[in-house]
């Protein structure tokens, strides 16, 4: 049994969707999983698909929204891509090179932030929203849809805030331009106070909305950003737990 969870975990994590789908026939077409002491490989096989078909769903429609309406709103700002060329992808972050400027491109990726940070420079001057708190959340956000952890409607609500928080930074950094202040200090510390104060709207109102969300999400939901929480974070996330229980939730 012991090699089978470690084998349950090295498929979590290594296997794309479409290799798990492949595996899971051929072990039923050789008859390895027709013993009792695999149902639970079995179980966690298929949960893993499951987890992973409705991830993609989810993200693919937010890939399109980002592709076919938000892209355009930058470009009437930022200036037309005019050779079709202006996506950099490197890894897990994707840049949009336009004529005006080069922006941090919202996705369903937690590179978004790595690229905030390489633009402003906030570590250096001790203000570490994007490296402390952004980026572990997002990741442990993550692990924790991959480790089945959330419903269909608790991932949609993740990867939504995800998204609305990202077009949060790039509306108010680069297309209104108000985050640029005298000093990279300044400038850092406004990026900070600006996103933590816009929080709770996109946790409010994005996707189902976290009211919304069953029991087992919202459990989840505060034990994923529970420990990167400072005093002032935690203040954002009781304004909206308030608001669930204002609105009956």
């Amino acid at each position: 049994m012991k090699f089978l969870l470690l084998f349950i975990l090295f498929i979590q994590t290594t296997f794309a969707q479409s290799d798990l789908v492949e595996l899971k026939r051929r072990l039923e077409l050789y008859g390895l999983l027709e013993s009792e002491q695999f149902d639970t490989f079995s179980f966690e096989l298929q949960k893993k698909i499951d987890v992973s078909e409705e991830k993609e769903i989810i993200k693919k429609q937010l890939h399109n929204d980002i592709e076919k309406i938000y892209i355009p709103k930058l470009e009437e700002v930022l200036g037309q891509c005019s050779d079709g060329k202006c996506l950099e992808v490197v890894n897990d972050v994707y840049k949009l090179h336009l004529p005006v400027k080069s922006v941090c491109l919202p996705y369903t990726s937690c590179g978004f932030y790595s690229c905030m940070e390489e633009k402003y420079q906030c570590d250096p001057e001790g203000v570490h929203y994007f490296t402390k708190l952004a980026k572990p959340t997002c990741e442990a956000y993550m692990k924790n849809i991959d480790q089945g952890k959330f419903s269909k409607k608790g991932m949609e609500w993740i990867y939504t805030v995800m998204v609305c928080l990202q077009k949060g930074l790039v509306d108010e950094c680069e297309v209104r331009d108000n985050c640029h202040k005298k000093t990279k200090r300044s400038t850092c510390d406004y990026i900070t106070d600006f996103t933590l104060k816009f929080h709770p709207g996109c946790y409010i109102n994005s996707g189902p909305g976290v009211c919304k969300l069953p029991i087992k999400d919202k459990t989840n939901i505060w034990k994923t950003v529970g420990p990167f929480l400072t005093k002032r974070e935690r203040i954002e996330a009781y304004k909206v737990v308030y608001h669930c229980i204002k609105t009956g939730f």
